[in-house]
């Protein structure tokens, strides 16, 4: 990811910023920096969690428990559901999903395999 300078100690946390410098160095390396239109940030993680369980009507409240959101907390319905634009330019529409239904093109893979 990063050096550090020579004689630089490394601390035990990470300086605030990081995580999502770092994600965003990532996703920038692996050419998605934006994700329909928006830039990938450490909150992305949590936009997705909470949207990919508001999908499967998860309740508010066990989204707040999940996501660590105070009691009675809307943050999950106004800040974390961002269902817009779903699956219209997903980078990681193109990874198999394990324990759930695979792509399609997974499901042929497994398919032709299974004919031979």
């Amino acid at each position: 990811m990063r050096k550090y300078p020579a004689g630089r100690e490394r601390g035990s946390r990470l300086a605030k910023g990081s995580l999502n410098e770092r994600l965003q160095l990532l996703a920038k390396r692996a050419g998605v920096p934006y994700i329909d239109g928006k830039k990938v940030t450490s909150h992305s993680w949590s936009a997705g969690a909470s949207t990919d369980m508001a999908a499967v009507g998860v309740s508010l409240a066990a989204r707040n428990k999940a996501g660590r959101w105070a009691d009675g907390s809307r943050a999950a319905d106004l800040v974390y559901d961002r269902p817009h634009g779903l699956g219209t330019d997903d980078p990681l529409a193109k990874v198999p999903l394990h324990g759930g239904p695979a792509h399609a093109a997974v499901a042929q893979a497994r398919a032709e395999e299974a004919d031979t």
